[in-house]
């Protein structure tokens, strides 16, 4: 009925991927009671961005797969830049906001996508497995978009920002739908689970602590502490450091087993190095920021008139948007349009279904 399999070992899962969620959700109160809103953006430089760049190691790292996925390494990217900086001079503002939706489905792939490697590793679950887990993901994400203190104000000032006026009885309503689908869904989710049983599928529970792990600490964020700083460094420190440890041993198992010839991925990841592996992620962490913030920053900026991009709406009490908030707009999508090509490589290089991809889990 029930087989364990872990994604590292048994004592490196708890401390990765069910213990992480807690501490992270921990080291968040502890930032909200102590620091300002610098801590968001200093764990972003520290946690978010050196990710980004073990997701670049992992996409171009191995040349092996590097030729099975061919173009869409290059063609993908240039689209994106391109996308990014029509956006940044037209409509700065709309670029961040879906840069921020696009996140939000990206961290649900991630936790889905190590729920399924749980299932690989554990030889668990029936065929159609995956789909439910799936679903599972975007209806506790959307509910907790929909429901929580910390994000429903924030969809309700953006309709009232684009003169979308919804009533109090309304919010209630799609509250209380939000919820009602979240439970049906449950119910549909467990007896899955025991028809999977019945079949003679067995579970990885595991996998279940794992899902619920992920899920309390963003529930916990966003309904308990209802705090954009507490959310975002609990999302980023779990979001960053997880992906960074996915990256680190899946590149030693393919190095150590002779499946990649790359000798700097290899270089990076050979037992006892950690620090090499997590020194270059800081370094590049270190180079993006100043550029950010140096001469890439300042071009990027003097393309935009932003007093007069967004001028005032006086019908909403909008004043015009200054130079100042227009760079920080502009900076911080600059930082986020690195993301986007993160978000697109990771939407096809795990697959856990390519054999290939199996061969750097076992």
């Amino acid at each position: 009925m029930f087989q364990t399999g872990y994604i590292l070992t048994r004592r490196q899962d708890l401390f990765w991927f069910l213990a992480l969620p807690f501490l992270a959700a921990g080291i968040a109160l502890a930032c909200q009671q102590w620091l300002n809103g610098v801590a968001l953006v200093t764990i972003g430089l520290w946690v978010t961005v050196p990710h980004h760049f073990a997701g670049w190691l992992r996409t171009y790292g191995i040349p092996e797969e590097r030729q099975l996925w061919n173009d869409r390494l290059y063609v993908g990217p240039l689209l994106i830049f391109l996308a990014c900086i029509a956006g940044l001079k037209w409509a700065p503002i709309t670029t961040a906001m879906l840069v921020i939706l696009w996140d939000h489905q990206h961290s649900i792939m991630q936790q889905h996508g190590f729920a399924r490697i749980y299932d690989f590793k554990g030889e668990t679950g029936a065929p159609s497995t995956g789909r439910f887990d799936l679903v599972l993901g975007w209806v506790l994400f959307c509910n907790m978009l929909l429901t929580s203190p910390l994000f429903m104000p924030v969809l309700v000032r953006e309709l009232y920002r684009f003169r979308l006026a919804i009533s109090p009885e309304a919010v209630r309503l799609i509250g209380a739908v939000s919820w009602t689908v979240t439970g049906v869904y449950a119910v549909i989710y467990l007896g899955h689970v025991l028809w999977s049983l019945a079949k003679g599928y067995r579970i990885n529970p595991v996998k279940y602590l794992f899902i619920a792990c992920s899920y309390f600490m963003w529930y916990f964020c966003a309904w308990q502490a209802a705090n954009v700083l507490v959310f975002g460094v609990a999302h980023r420190i779990l979001h960053g450091t997880q992906y960074s440890v996915m990256v680190y041993w899946y590149l030693r198992r393919q190095t150590m087993k002779g499946e990649s010839k790359s000798r700097f991925a290899a270089a990076l990841v050979r037992p006892g190095n950690v620090a090499a592996f997590v020194l270059m992620g800081l370094f590049y962490s270190v180079v993006l920021h100043l550029l950010s913030g140096g001469p890439v920053g300042g071009l990027i900026f003097g393309w935009g008139d932003f007093p007069n991009l967004y001028e005032a709406i006086p019908s909403l009490n909008l004043p015009s948007m200054t130079p100042d908030e227009g760079y920080a707009v502009v900076t911080q999508a600059l930082l986020e349009t690195f993301g986007l090509t993160h978000y697109y490589f990771d939407s096809f290089i795990w697959k856990v279904s390519d054999r290939r991809i199996q061969k750097g889990l076992a």
